[in-house]
């Protein structure tokens, strides 16, 4: 909640800050430096080896298929109910239009946090992830 909070502050400084004391990414001055090319993201798909790629794929798809079914049998339309007083109970998901994912880096790069948390938010809907 921290972090947060402190985003909501003072903005981009606030997550540059934690950029470098989480991740301890020298030279990082601006969000700018945070954004990868998609030249780059390109070479790095590129210098996969095919084993890996394939691993990552199936991964991929085994993420989406499972939160497609969550989606389907959740419903994303949602339910509601009325108690006996008149009490209306239920739930409605609705996907934010715009998230933002963490992705550690250095030690700590996980593949998998990449797509446990953009997959399950593309297929909820959201449509701008960050």
């Amino acid at each position: 909640m921290q972090i947060l909070q402190a985003v909501k502050n003072r903005g981009d400084a606030a997550v540059l800050e934690f950029t470098q004391r989480f991740d301890r990414l020298a030279g990082v001055t601006d969000m700018q430096t945070l954004e990868i090319s998609q030249a780059d993201l390109q070479a790095a798909l590129a210098s996969l080896s095919p084993a890996r790629r394939n691993a990552l794929e199936a991964a991929a798809q085994r993420v989406r298929a499972y939160h497609e079914v969550q989606k389907r049998e959740c419903g994303s339309a949602g339910f509601s109910y009325t108690e006996a007083d008149g009490t209306v109970l239920g739930q409605k998901v609705t996907p934010l239009d715009r998230v933002g994912i963490y992705v550690p880096g250095g030690k700590a790069a996980y593949p998998s946090s990449v797509l446990m948390n953009a997959i399950p938010a593309k297929v909820a809907g959201v449509r701008e992830i960050i």
